[in-house]
């Protein structure tokens, strides 16, 4: 029960990440993924396998998050 409450909060407080993406590092959004992906593991191990299909929504939203980020950082960079 404290895993699942713990994965709605995560959800809960990354939602937005497309929205804030430029609010965060690279390495921010590198983290962000590795805390949704242990806590995929985690609820798989656990056989709650099920429960973490809005984690997989967010993976698919922080790569989204990843990829806007490097777009922008290339842009900033200029033609060279």
């Amino acid at each position: 029960m404290a895993l699942l409450k713990e994965i709605a909060a995560f959800t809960r407080e990354h939602a937005d990440i497309i929205a804030r993406y430029h609010l965060h590092t690279m390495d921010d959004l590198k983290r962000i993924e590795e805390e949704c992906w242990r806590l995929h593991d985690e609820a798989c191990s656990r056989g709650a396998c099920g429960s973490a299909g809005e984690l997989v929504e967010l993976e698919y939203l922080i790569g989204r998050a990843k990829e806007m980020k490097a777009k922008r950082m290339e842009g900033e960079r200029g033609p060279g």
